[in-house]
């Protein structure tokens, strides 16, 4: 809540990156070429990872220095070319993986993520008729979204929002889920149902 999240907004993204998310020290190599480097929690990748390491090195300019730093790496904002360099050297790639246990990292990660991946795809997936008439102002709701953005991209949030627009029932996650399902996704769809079914992500009373 004190990168300026609702407190449903909060719950949800919480309950997804426990859940779903990677821990904030993962470094993972996720495109068909082997060369799109992805890190932490969500994770980040192109100028969203450069942008968290930029916020990082911001704040905690000495950490960074001991971490990345020290190895020849620098963050410049703005720019996705950092990333590029760390699959031809081994070392960054673990100076990377350890800099993702330093608490100002992770609030770096969580900063870019929730500026650059959530905030853009909240405005564009749930216009203002969506969100004031409740379908996706429970945190429930909202987990269902950012699940949808984590495993798919923008494309999974915009199918469960048209799914949110057609009608009622049956609820848009359950459709989702089917969908899935059908499609040869079970463990996202399961996935799905554990988010649709959790007692964690009630209203409060």
């Amino acid at each position: 809540m004190g990168l300026g999240l609702s407190a449903p907004e909060a719950r949800a993204l919480e309950f997804v990156l426990a859940w779903f998310g990677h821990p904030f020290d993962s470094v993972t190599f996720e495109s068909a070429s082997g060369h799109e480097l992805r890190w932490g929690a969500w994770p980040l990748s192109g100028p969203t990872l450069a942008t968290a390491l930029c916020l990082w090195k911001q704040r905690e300019p000495e950490a960074f220095e001991n971490r990345l730093g020290r190895l020849g790496l620098d963050a410049i904002p703005h720019s996705d070319n950092a990333p590029a360099l760390f699959p031809q050297d081994p070392r960054l790639l673990a100076a990377l993986a350890r800099a993702g246990r330093e608490r100002g990292a992770q609030r770096a990660q969580l900063e870019a993520l929730v500026t650059h991946v959530l905030r853009p795809m909240l405005a564009s997936c749930t216009q203002t008729e969506l969100a004031s008439g409740g379908l996706f102002a429970s945190a429930r709701a909202l987990a269902l979204l950012f699940h949808a953005e984590l495993r798919f991209g923008r494309r999974g949030a915009t199918r469960l929002v048209t799914f949110a627009r057609e009608r009622p029932e049956p609820p848009a996650g359950e459709r989702l889920a089917e969908e899935l399902r059908a499609s040869g996704h079970p463990r996202e769809a399961s996935e799905l149902w554990r988010i649709l079914t959790s007692p964690e992500l009630a209203d409060p009373a």
